[in-house]
Parts: structure tokens; sequence; C-alpha cells
């Protein structure tokens, strides 16, 4: 693997999350073709790398033909051009990457870095600190444009690490009884991904019926029933249904938070 990389201009910025654009010294850059910035987004997408035919069929549903290696040739190198770096993407043994650099300098580097920090965090306050750090990276979905089968497993990767984020965020706030910040929070978190799991929808649910009354929980309640219904097909669990009955009746059912904010990373 080549080591001696040419440096990336260091004013460079990757906005993935709710977004796709790159800046430089804040200002976005004008791409000279689509295919460019396309095969920009992919090999964000696969920071790991990979191989000139996959990256053609999933791209452009090309085989790897002489016309459709130079048509790479091409967008490769305007690429490289727009990004004013020759090893903005390297080949190692057959395999395509970005440059390490400009992995670093995406949002969803900095989303990874708090969560880590998040983990490492020695108090509550360091942990809460990482935590709004993390999701103060970006907001949405990653690469929210591309509309691509490529896309679906980054997505779904950071989809989730945002979730953690702000389940980790809600337990804290809960565990000091915070109920407003932790009903915030897992509203968030529920918005970000509907099907994070029931235990999570019941937790809001006494949130909401704390901090803003019955019948804003029973309301999450239903529309929660009709998104089961209608995208997956389902119907909430009998204890979720209970749970509804006894919050619509007026019982305030908040408890002391029984997670951990790391074990919720």
């Amino acid at each position: 693997m080549k080591t001696d990389l040419a440096p990336l201009p260091p004013t460079l910025h990757l906005r993935t999350l709710g977004d796709a654009v790159v800046t430089r010294a804040g200002q976005p850059l004008a791409w000279p073709a689509r295919s460019a910035e396309e095969l920009l987004w992919y090999l964000h997408a696969h920071p790991d790398g990979a191989y000139r035919a996959e990256i053609l069929a999933d791209l452009w549903s090309l085989e790897d033909t002489p016309a459709a290696a130079n048509r790479f040739r091409v967008a490769l190198h305007r690429l490289r051009t727009t990004l004013g770096c020759s090893d903005a993407v390297t080949e190692v043994r057959g395999r395509f990457l970005l440059h390490p650099d400009l992995l670093a300098a995406s949002d969803t580097a900095a989303l990874q870095a708090g969560l880590g920090a998040a983990r490492q965090a020695g108090t509550d306050a360091e942990r809460e600190t990482a935590l709004r750090r993390a999701l103060a990276c970006g907001a949405g979905e990653y690469l929210p444009q591309v509309r691509a089968d490529w896309v679906e497993e980054a997505r779904a990767y950071w989809r989730a690490a945002r979730v953690r984020a702000y389940v980790a965020l809600a337990s804290l706030h809960c565990a000091r009884r915070e109920c407003a910040l932790a009903s915030q929070a897992l509203l968030r978190a529920v918005d970000a991904d509907p099907l994070i799991g029931e235990d999570h929808h019941q937790r809001l649910m006494t949130c909401l019926a704390q901090t803003r009354g019955r019948f804003e929980a029973v309301e999450h309640y239903r529309r929660y029933r009709r998104y089961l219904h209608e995208e997956v097909g389902d119907t909430p669990m009998p204890d979720t249904v209970r749970l509804a009955e006894r919050l619509k009746a007026g019982e305030l059912l908040c408890r002391e938070a029984e997670w951990g904010a790391v074990m919720a990373l």
C-alpha cells in the first residue's frame, strides 16, 4: 500500500448526514460531472474500498468492458482534480479507496469520534458532552439524495449510530429525572428509526405522560400502532397495549432509569 500519500487540502469537509455536500473553506465545490460526485459518495459509503467492476455495476449498471473502464478513469480523474489531490482516491490491490484524511474530514467521522469519547468518558457530564458533540455533527439520513441499493447498508449503520447516541443521552437524563430532556432525546431516536425497539416506545410513552400529559402519550401509541400496521403489517405487543390503556386511564408510570448510558452505546 502506498504510504507517502499526497496531502489533502486542509479546508475540505464532507457533509453526508441530512445532505451530501463537499465544501472547501466553507464554500460548496462545483462538480464538472455528476459521475465524479457519484464516485466520491460511493467510495465514502465503502470505506474499505471497492473493485472497479463493483463500482461500475453499482453506480452505472455497466459491465467491466474497455468502454466502461474508460468512463471510470474519466470520472476518477475528475474527482481527483476537483478535490485538488492526486491521491484523493488510491488503488490498493485492485480496490479503490478514499484518502484517509478525506474520510476523517467528514461528519460521520466526527459522529464516530463522539460516540467513542462517550464510551470512554469517566463521568456522566463528560459522557453527555461527548454525546451532544456527536449529535451536533449532523442530522438526517446518510446521503439522502442517493436512491440506490448500494447506499442502504451504510445508511442503516449511521442511522443506528445516531439512534444509539440519542438513546444513551435519554438514559442520562432519565437517571437524573430530567423527564423533558429524556422525552426530547427519545422522540428524536424514534423519529430517526421508528423500529428501534418497542421498549423504547414504551419508555417514551411513560415520559410523555409525565411531561406532556396522557393525551400526548396515547397519541404517540396510536401513531406507532398505525406505523406498524401500514409499514410492517404488525401490531404492538400486548404489554405495550396494556401500558397505553393504563396511561389513558391517567396512571403515571415513570420509573427510575434502568439503563446504563455506557451499555446503551
